[in-house]
């Protein structure tokens, strides 16, 4: 887990801090992108499996990379919930100020202005493999040997959140939360963390599948057009509905899986 750690942050913050220290900043349009860097954890959790598990191991997690075939809930789930949040999000906008320009949802910092479908397909390849398949994929099955799913995906948000920290020197949305904003970073993370860890056990332990949900989310919340009223009422919402996942595993505690093979069965 340490070789781990040290290695995501090694390969993510080797790329992000010399931005940093040359007083780069990243926001839409710039010429600096912080997206290869998310591939980190990626990189680091296929690096250490080859070390400690060898070929089987790699295969085990190339595998789960892709698991597609999943109960199709899950799909609607990792799909369907960021949309739903968000169409929510619009319409109360839309009441209010009226509805952002439809052009602004395919406007990322760090990313070309190529469309809404290129925005969340980086957002999924990039960003949701290049994180999930470290977070969930590596760190967590390495924690719930020891830990139920709860305190697995409790003790996972320090780690996540320290591999943010480059990024509230370089991302100009970052920058703008100001020290207010960071418990709210930290609190949103946090129920981030116990949400996709449900949903990984949940799907069969599917990578692709928190990728999914991950990338769809930052689609409702981090580009141009979903800043504002949208991102806040999905980003309540989600703290809400991972507030009802963690009442639900304090009631129904799912416990240690007590080996180092990773659970297929799901829990949901």
């Amino acid at each position: 887990m340490l070789a781990f750690v040290a290695l995501s942050y090694a390969l993510s913050w080797g790329y992000w801090l010399p931005l940093v220290l040359t007083g780069q900043i990243v926001r839409w349009g710039s010429p600096v992108s912080q997206f290869p860097a998310l591939l980190g954890p990626m990189l680091a959790a296929f690096a250490v499996t080859a070390v400690i598990d060898g070929k089987p191991g790699v295969r085990d997690l190339a595998a789960r990379m892709v698991r597609w075939r999943v109960p199709l809930r899950w799909w609607l789930f990792a799909v369907g919930t960021p949309l739903l949040l968000f169409a929510i999000g619009l319409a109360l906008v839309s009441i209010g100020t009226g509805a952002p320009d439809a052009a602004e949802l395919g406007r990322m910092a760090g990313l070309p202005d190529w469309g809404v479908l290129f925005v969340w397909a980086m957002f999924v390849l990039v960003n949701g493999l290049g994180e999930e398949t470290g977070w969930r994929g590596y760190a967590l099955p390495v924690l719930r040997r020891r830990h139920g799913l709860l305190a697995a995906s409790l003790l996972l948000v320090p780690i996540w959140a320290g591999w943010h920290l480059p990024l509230f020197f370089l991302l100009q949305s970052y920058r703008d939360l100001g020290p207010v904003g960071v418990p709210g970073f930290l609190i949103g993370l946090a129920c981030g963390s116990i949400l996709l860890a449900w949903l990984y056990e949940s799907a069969c332990c599917s990578v692709l599948i928190v990728a999914v949900w991950h990338g769809t989310y930052n689609i409702t919340v981090a580009t141009v057009g979903a800043g504002g009223t949208i991102a806040a009422v999905v980003s309540t919402a989600v703290m809400l509905g991972a507030a009802a996942i963690a009442w639900h595993l304090r009631r129904h505690p799912v416990g240690p899986t007590g080996s180092p093979a990773p659970r297929t069965q799901t829990i949901g």
